[in-house]
């Protein structure tokens, strides 16, 4: 009869002591002032994640979150944040130690963009309940059209006037 007691005893115990089982994403690193640092992130419908950011100096960071693959960073040459950020983050903290709790209302990936503005440099810590994947934006930017239909027409136009000049010739030597 004792034994029962303990065993239930113990069985009790052990469902009054949280369990708990996280598993986190952690990053460190120490970034300049206007230096953007990108994270992705493949989310289903109603998964939640959290994101926090703490540093270790006075550093002035932001965090933003996009639905869409950034193209830019939204840093202006002054180390300010452009305004077209705001509107097309789906979500923003720009408190001193910056949060970020979203609910997925899609299922696809999600970028985080960390910035820091001022009193860098500094090192962060950012904290996440997913596991995140650094992303890097493109530094070389692509061609643009007016310059490739300017270059072509341009290349085109002496090949016809070197052409045409090399047919006068040949046709006044005869």
């Amino acid at each position: 009869m004792k034994k029962k007691i303990v065993i239930i005893s113990v069985i009790l115990l052990f469902t009054l002591v949280p369990v708990s089982n996280v598993l986190a994403f952690e990053h460190i690193d120490n970034i300049d002032d206007g230096i953007s640092v990108f994270f992705l992130v493949n989310l289903e419908v109603d998964e939640v994640i959290e994101v926090n950011v703490t540093h270790a100096n006075d550093g002035n960071f932001t965090l933003f979150l996009f639905d869409r693959r950034p193209n830019k960073d939204y840093i202006n040459f002054d180390k300010t944040l452009d305004e077209e950020i705001f509107d097309i983050a789906i979500n923003y903290s720009l408190a001193e130690n910056p949060y970020i709790i979203y609910n997925a209302t899609q299922s696809k990936i999600y970028y985080f963009q960390l910035i820091l503005l001022e009193n860098g440099p500094d090192t962060f810590f950012l904290n996440c309940n997913k596991d995140l994947t650094r992303y890097y934006l493109p530094i070389i930017d692509g061609y643009h059209l007016i310059f490739l239909v300017t270059s072509g027409l341009l290349s085109i136009s002496l090949i016809v006037f070197l052409r045409t000049k090399k047919v006068r010739k040949s046709l006044s030597k005869l």
